[in-house]
């Protein structure tokens, strides 16, 4: 179905993108990736032995949202924690690259950086595939000190926001009493509150905007699968949370978007025809929709445009953040 706005419209509208002012909330985790080639298997045990070829790091989580929003042209801060260790001046050094604020990370001496650390291997004749993967994590969400060291960083920049999007990866930064809090902050500064989480989408209320895939949404309403249709639980959802409204990523299957100004779900399939690799599409599809309501756009049409960003994503290997020019040209009728 296509949206109320034309492809036109939309395509003008994206250089509005760069007068944005958006702050990302959320775990912030290095991505690190070992790439070699399997060489034999270890004499003291069924173990591949892997010859290591390569070492990338990458802002990940609240990092590759962060990241994502910049591509398409937005000023980005960041609120987060990091570790007084290599990790973490590995990711600030990313971020200042990238010309992202990290102001409003807070470095913790006696904490770790959160990582994903992802192995691969690859054989003659046979692409690599992930074998191990690695993960520090945290041990328990923050305490009341560090709440109010990050409620102060995000009052400290709220004057200058459109937007704020939490992204809620372990339950660690979001905790309950910064997630009570932020809705009358941002609703005082006239900012747009966006959201989403793993595990604890049931803990978000009065959001403008939440973005969860189907089972993250069936697992906040109490549902099982099928016991709802896609725009059955996008209204409980919305009703549960009092949020403004809702959009559901199905996968495949594309998403539902529950504007603010209707009762039932529009229904967008993907816009998907190459499918190599996932990493990084939910991301994708909750910058751009941030971004297109920021400027003006409906939810449909900004769901419509998130489709083709998802599909930008999901068409390369890697992680790979989407810029205005690629989606100007996805968008751009046939």
């Amino acid at each position: 179905m296509r949206p109320p706005l034309s492809p036109d419209e939309l395509t003008a509208a994206l250089d509005d993108f760069s007068s944005l002012r958006v702050l990302v909330l959320g775990d912030l985790f290095l991505d690190e990736y070992l790439e070699g080639e399997m060489f034999e298997i270890s004499r003291e045990g069924p173990i591949p032995v892997v010859r290591l070829d390569s070492r990338i790091g990458t802002a990940g989580a609240a990092g590759n949202l962060a990241c994502s929003l910049k591509n398409l042209g937005a000023a980005v801060s960041l609120v987060s924690l990091i570790g007084e260790d290599p990790a973490g001046d590995d990711l600030l050094r990313q971020l200042a690259e990238k010309n992202i604020d990290s102001g409003g990370v807070i470095r913790l001496p006696s904490k770790p950086t959160l990582t994903y650390t992802k192995i691969r291997a690859r054989v003659e004749s046979a692409p690599s595939r992930e074998i191990l993967r690695m993960d520090v994590l945290p041990d328990e969400p923050i305490d009341s000190g560090l709440e109010d060291r990050v409620l102060a960083a995000i009052e400290e920049r709220a004057r200058e926001l459109d937007g704020i999007i939490v992204l809620d990866q372990v339950g660690h930064l979001v905790t309950r009493r910064i997630l009570d809090k932020l809705p009358a902050l941002a609703a005082g500064h006239g900012i747009f509150l966006q959201g989403s989480s793993r595990e604890r989408l049931e803990g978000f209320h009065e959001f403008d905007l939440v973005i969860p895939n189907d089972q993250e949404a069936l697992g906040a309403v109490g549902k099982a699968s099928g016991e709802l249709s896609p725009g059955e639980l996008a209204g409980q959802l919305r009703r549960q949370g009092s949020h403004g409204e809702v959009l559901l990523t199905l996968g495949p299957d594309g998403m539902a978007a529950l504007g603010r100004d209707r009762e039932d779900a529009v229904l967008l399939p993907t816009e998907a025809r190459e499918i190599l690799d996932v990493t990084g599409a939910g991301d994708a599809v909750s910058s751009t929709v941030l971004l297109g309501r920021l400027s003006g756009w409906d939810l449909h049409s900004a769901a419509w445009a998130a489709s083709h960003s998802a599909a930008i994503v999901i068409a390369r290997t890697g992680t790979h953040h989407v810029t205005r020019e690629e989606l100007r040209e996805s968008l751009a009728p046939a």
